[in-house]
């Protein structure tokens, strides 16, 4: 069974059902992100699940601030709204060899 976590932003939007979003997807497998790089607009959110066996703590990073996802737990799918038009860097704070980026137009 897939749990998924919504950050306080993406909840608060799902919630006024508000729509303007885009939602992208990365997969977590084999200790490695599914894209190395993300190109989303504005105001897109990215769903991050993990689909290995393991457990994976995303650290989002860029502009000046730091996402930190928690323990992600198997099967447990983690949404980050970029709000800021950007560059951030995604690792895993368990995995350090798993790294992306993000861009933000």
């Amino acid at each position: 069974m897939k749990i998924r976590i919504l950050s306080g932003l993406a909840a608060a939007l799902a919630m006024s059902g508000i729509c303007w979003a885009a939602t992208m997807a990365v997969d977590q497998k084999n200790i490695a992100f599914s894209v190395s790089r993300l190109v989303v607009k504005k105001g897109d959110i990215v769903t991050f699940t993990n689909s290995d066996p393991t457990s994976h703590n995303l650290l989002i990073t860029g502009d000046g601030a730091t996402v930190d996802s928690g323990l992600q737990k198997p099967g447990v799918a983690f949404e980050a709204p970029f709000m800021k038009s950007g560059t951030y860097r995604v690792t895993c704070a368990i995995h350090p060899k798993m790294t992306m980026t993000v861009v933000v137009q």
